[in-house]
């Protein structure tokens, strides 16, 4: 059984330094306990500086006896006779203009988390939790924060309920997102008054001396909820609807409180693609009627009533329709807008979709009125630190929603690594934001990944060097007229040798001579039939073998399905042409029909909360391509409680 956890992360200054802020320093350190002041060293034994007094008298005795050194953890066990009680791994961080600081990232043995938390909170060094932190880079130790406190959330009257209904027994992370999302929709939220927080005097400060009015936020409207940002695969959907059936009274008696214009409703906003998704999760987890819904979407939703949509316990909607509801051009068509209810919570599904704050879709989710919200997202920030100035503000936690405090406090410092505004984002992330990586499993089994090189078919080889040799000589530093070239004329022909590169019918135009186009002209696709066959085979002993195959253009997955056909091999697809019915259709004949082995799905259409954990291998027949991570997410999503094997073919 492994002894040690991550307790968080601190940042302290380092005083008496004898480097310049503009000399260039290591950046990986450790700690010297001396007879005064804890030193802190760079490689090679490099002097950096020494700790303050007071934060030497409270860290060194964690190091050890005297001249004791810190030491990085080298395992998920720390012995308990080890005379370092905090393990630590140090970096220190010079910057120009500024004080040399200390970042440790803390480890220890579980007795000792309340004795080192303490003794960093009396160094000025308070321990922030890692919200985003990732155990498979520190020997798959448990960030403690994570720990599961199952027995406690079962007293929980309405969760014993909540799960007496559910088919499907919850997980200890499941359980621990549930403790989270309670925790945060009941009057202990802590995000408000994180405004008072020590730590963030700076923010206040700063408002200050610009003469910016301090936020008010006792009179600010309070619309409490979180973040659940776990990996694809982890459980979101089930998790959610535990704990939507675990409010069901409250939800109740919040409508009963205004008949008229409230809901007990959930209503859950999410892509189309995954509308069937969460009918399914409710279907299968939970016991008949357990949870009642109602689907708004589509020409069938004007025959739901009001007072339907108010006694529902959940109301799944899409984001088209929100978008729809700014459209009053037929007024007889009911709309969520048109509704006008207050929802006792909004659950936005695949919230990353909302990082635009000025979009129609985030603006219309943003005036919807509820008691609660809830965003699921597997990714909160995808590009920029906006992506999540854009949930919190979804959030309306005052005065964090404030657009000016980030402008011109967190986003300017976090993009200079300013230690105020790492811990202040580190402390609000931690109280709104739950993240785990797939790590909190126990018991994983290897998720493989193999880049697979594939030469082109024999005829074509000298083709394809000479298509690459020309778009050089035209766009790259081989050029040499030196003339401006056409950016449209320039992505066309990259688009070209990219697909090329998955059969050459697509650059037909520069062929020379006419040919019979035959699917056995692809490389890719002559490897990915065989290492099919040897799958499907049964080489792994798995007793129904299914694959799914993804690739960015459509035409060349319908080339693939020609080769299917030839070899007899049962499949089915997934691409954005089908309507929804077609989509359900096809997605259940490649779960439960078991002559449907392997799955063709394009990028964009099965990018989006889709259960493909029936299969076991994953084919990734693009690997140079901007939408390459959304084909790895996708990876992690079917990477569930079996072996997944990713091969991505070059």
């Amino acid at each position: 059984m492994e002894t040690a956890y991550c307790l968080g992360q601190f940042i302290v200054p380092i005083s008496s330094s004898p480097i310049s802020p503009g000399t260039k320093a290591p950046q990986v350190g450790f700690l010297q306990r001396g007879r005064q002041q804890v030193h802190v060293y760079g490689v090679r034994q490099t002097r950096i500086g020494d700790l303050s007094i007071a934060a030497s008298k409270h860290l060194g005795p964690l190091l050890g006896p005297i001249s004791a050194c810190s030491s990085p953890v080298t395992g998920k066990n720390i012995p308990p006779t080890d005379p370092n009680i905090m393990k630590l791994r140090a970096f220190v961080v010079i910057r120009r203009a500024c004080q040399p600081e200390l970042w440790g990232c803390v480890f220890s043995r579980l007795e000792h988390v309340d004795r080192i938390r303490t003794a960093c909170v009396s160094a000025q060094a308070e321990l922030t939790p890692i919200w985003n932190y990732n155990p498979s880079l520190f020997f798959d130790i448990a960030h403690v924060a994570e720990r599961p406190e199952a027995s406690a959330i079962a007293r929980s009257a309405g969760l014993s309920t909540a799960l007496r209904q559910c088919r499907t027994t919850l997980k200890p992370h499941q359980l621990t997102a549930l403790e989270f999302l309670q925790k945060n929709e009941s009057s202990n939220n802590e995000a408000v008054s994180l405004w008072h927080h020590p730590s963030n005097a700076w923010i206040r400060s700063f408002l200050d001396q610009a003469g910016i009015k301090t936020p008010d936020i006792l009179n600010q409207p309070k619309c409490r909820g979180s973040i659940l940002a776990d990996d694809m695969g982890l459980g979101k959907t089930l998790t959610t609807l535990a704990l939507v059936l675990s409010t069901a009274d409250a939800a109740v008696e919040f409508q009963w409180a205004d008949w008229v214009n409230r809901s007990a409703a959930t209503l859950v906003i999410c892509p189309l693609a995954t509308l069937s998704n969460w009918e399914n999760e409710i279907r299968i987890h939970f016991k008949n009627q357990a949870i009642p819904y109602h689907v708004f979407h589509g020409p069938n939703r004007k025959e739901l009533s009001r007072q339907s949509l108010q006694s529902a316990l959940v109301v799944l909607t899409t984001y088209e329709m929100i978008g729809d509801s700014g459209n009053h051009t037929n007024s007889n068509q009911l709309t969520i807008e048109s509704l006008n209810l207050c929802w006792y919570r909004v659950v936005v599904d695949e919230a990353h979709l909302m990082r635009n704050p000025n979009a129609n879709r985030t603006l219309n989710i943003q005036q919807l009125r509820s008691l609660f919200l809830l965003c699921l997202t597997g990714t909160p920030v995808q590009n920029r630190l906006t992506d999540l100035q854009s949930l919190i503000t979804s959030l309306k936690i005052a005065p964090w929603d404030d657009e000016l405090i980030w402008k011109r406090c967190l986003i300017p410092g976090m993009s200079v690594g300013a230690r105020e505004a790492i811990l202040t984002l580190n402390r609000l992330m931690h109280s709104v934001c739950l993240r785990r990586t797939k790590q909190v499993l126990l018991n994983l089994p290897e998720k493989v990944e193999t880049a697979v090189v594939v030469r082109c078919a024999p005829p074509w080889e000298e083709f394809s060097r000479d298509l690459h040799t020309r778009f050089i000589q035209a766009f790259g530093r081989l050029r040499e007229d030196g003339a401006h070239w056409d950016p449209a004329e320039f992505f066309r022909q990259l688009t070209m040798l990219r697909q090329f590169c998955n059969h050459p019918i697509f650059a037909r135009e520069e062929v020379p001579v006419q040919t019979n186009w035959q699917w056995e002209d692809s490389g890719k696709i002559l490897h990915l039939i065989g290492s099919l066959q040897a799958f499907l085979s049964g080489e792994r002993g798995i007793a129904e073998p299914k694959a799914v195959v993804f690739s960015s253009f459509v035409s060349f997955l319908e080339i693939i399905g020609r080769a299917l056909e030839d070899n007899h091999i049962g499949f089915t697809s997934l691409t954005g042409d089908l309507t929804v019915r077609q989509r359900d259709k096809n997605l259940n004949q490649f779960r439960s029909n078991s002559r449907c082995q392997v799955l063709l799905g394009s990028l964009q259409a099965a990018g989006v909360g889709i259960d493909l954990r029936c299969a076991q291998n994953v084919y990734l027949m693009a690997s140079v391509h901007p939408l390459l991570s959304k084909g790895l997410q996708l990876a992690d999503m079917i990477h569930g409680g079996k072996g997944t094997q990713l091969e991505s073919s070059k």
